[in-house]
């Protein structure tokens, strides 16, 4: 993985990726939080959300595929990839257990990097999706270099 160049020894490029980000860590008690659908949202937040959402899609350009509908396909899919990181149920035994002692929650926590027991990074995963090609020219990047 390693290569000589001028007689030094330089890194593979993924020995040098480091985590900027810093992730929740790990809490057995997140499991007890309530389901989604047994939140209620208010009306006026429902109405927000919406507004916000149609904001959103005025800020996509009309363009063959990185529009508004594509992006609609794209967080509908997160979504449907967030569902399906399931977390077993755990009995009291297991979240009283000290933290190294928690196999398999700790595991599914560290294995899904956190989003599994905290709601603001599902939150961030299925925003992300909505926003990502706002203001996408509809071109590649390499035309956008041609045309410098």
């Amino acid at each position: 993985a390693d290569s000589h160049n001028d007689g030094k020894l330089s890194k593979h490029p993924l020995e040098e990726v480091v985590e900027v980000i810093k992730l929740p860590e790990f809490n057995p008690l997140a499991r007890k939080a309530p389901s989604a659908d047994s939140i209620d949202i208010s009306p006026a937040v429902v109405d927000q959300l919406s507004d916000l959402v149609g904001t959103i899609s005025g800020m996509y350009r009309e363009n063959p595929f990185h529009n508004f509908e594509h992006a609609s396909h794209v967080t509908m899919s997160v979504v449907k990839l967030l569902s399906r990181i399931v977390a077993p149920e755990f009995d009291e035994e297991t979240l009283q257990m000290p933290k190294g002692k928690q196999n398999v929650a700790y595991m599914l926590h560290d294995h899904t990097y956190g989003i599994t027991s905290d709601p603001l990074t599902q939150f961030a995963c299925v925003f992300s999706a909505l926003i990502h090609d706002i203001e996408h020219q509809g071109v590649p990047n390499t035309q956008l270099v041609k045309e410098k």
